[in-house]
C-alpha cells in the first residue's frame, strides 16, 4: 500500500481526528470496532470536519445497524468486510481517490463560477438603474447560490 498511497495510521478515533484536522486527507478507511470510538462515529465526525474526504468502513462483523448508521451519518463511499482481498482493496482505494479528485474539481469549478458571478454582479450594479439590469442581477444571484465544500 505504501508504494501506491501516502498512508497515515491512527490507533484510535481521536488520533484519526487529529490527523484529519492537521492534514488534507483524501480517503479514510476505518475499522468499525476500535478503541474509544466506533468507526461509524469516527466517519460521521470526519464528514463534518472534512466533507470531501472519502470514507470507507471495514469490519469483520456483519452488524447491519452499524452499516446503516455509517451510511446515514458518515456518508460512506464503500463498506468492506474482513478479510478483504488486497487487489479489491487497492482497487477500491483507487476509486476513492478518483472520487475525491472529482469532488474537488467540482468544488473548484463552483468556486470559479461564484467568483465570476460576483464580478458580473459588481458590473451589473454599476449600470444605470433599469428593469433589465435588475432582472440580470436577480438571475446572477440565483446562479451564485451554490454549495461549498471545505477541505
Amino acid at each position: 500500500m505504501r508504494q501506491e498511497f501516502q498512508l497515515f495510521v491512527a490507533e484510535s478515533g481521536p488520533s484519526a481526528l487529529k490527523i484529519v484536522e492537521a492534514e488534507t486527507i483524501h480517503v479514510v478507511m476505518s475499522d468499525q470496532r476500535m478503541p474509544q470510538m466506533s468507526g461509524d462515529e469516527l466517519l460521521a465526525r470526519i464528514a463534518q470536519l472534512s466533507p470531501a474526504t472519502v470514507r470507507i468502513l471495514l469490519t469483520g462483523y456483519a452488524d447491519i445497524q452499524d452499516v446503516i448508521r455509517a451510511l446515514n451519518t458518515g456518508g460512506l463511499f464503500r463498506y468492506l468486510t474482513k478479510p478483504w482481498d488486497l487487489d479489491e482493496l487497492t482497487e477500491v482505494l483507487h476509486q476513492a481517490v478518483a472520487h475525491y479528485r472529482q469532488t474537488i474539481e467540482r468544488y473548484d469549478s463552483r468556486q470559479r463560477t461564484q467568483r465570476f458571478t460576483r464580478e458580473v454582479l459588481a458590473f451589473l450594479r454599476s449600470l444605470p438603474e433599469s428593469s433589465t439590469a435588475q432582472e440580470l442581477i436577480r438571475q446572477a444571484l440565483e446562479l451564485s447560490n451554490t454549495e461549498t465544500l471545505p477541505r
